[in-house]
């Protein structure tokens, strides 16, 4: 494993201690069946992990981060599945057409930017998911 990544910004699964790991598998797991047949959008997905357990049950996964580099090792380690994709992009303006998403995951996200792109993900939560759709997070 390179630990060369680690910055303390981001979860790398294998460099973290194993608590803080079950830590961070466990909340992708417990959404697992909420996203089961449904179009998802996993916002600052990170290292992609987490992109990678929603697609065992999704119908597609997008995983979306502002990090180019994460992006590259998102798809270079998790980009096996053929309804898995990633980009990078901002959570401030999502790369869909409005009503298109039936979920959005975005974990430990947004605790970490100011409130003008908190409100701004928030607008751009409500666009793009269907009027049905769910919007789960955690901070």
């Amino acid at each position: 494993m390179d630990t060369s990544v680690y910055t303390g910004e981001r979860f790398v699964p294998g460099i973290e201690d194993e608590m803080l790991t079950v830590e961070h598998m466990q909340r992708y797991r417990s959404v697992v069946e909420l996203v089961k047949g449904k179009r998802v959008l996993d916002a600052a997905c990170g290292e992609g992990y987490g992109s990678r357990i929603l697609a065992d049950s999704a119908s597609t996964v997008v995983g979306l981060d502002i990090s180019e580099e994460a992006i590259k090792r998102a798809q270079e380690n998790y980009g096996d599945r053929e309804n898995l994709s990633y980009c990078v992009g901002s959570i401030a303006s999502l790369p869909f057409e409005n009503s298109s998403l039936d979920a959005i995951i975005s974990f430990e996200t947004i605790e970490h930017v100011d409130e003008e792109m908190q409100n701004a993900f928030l607008k751009e939560a409500r666009r793009v998911l269907k009027t049905n759709g769910i919007f789960i997070i955690s901070t």
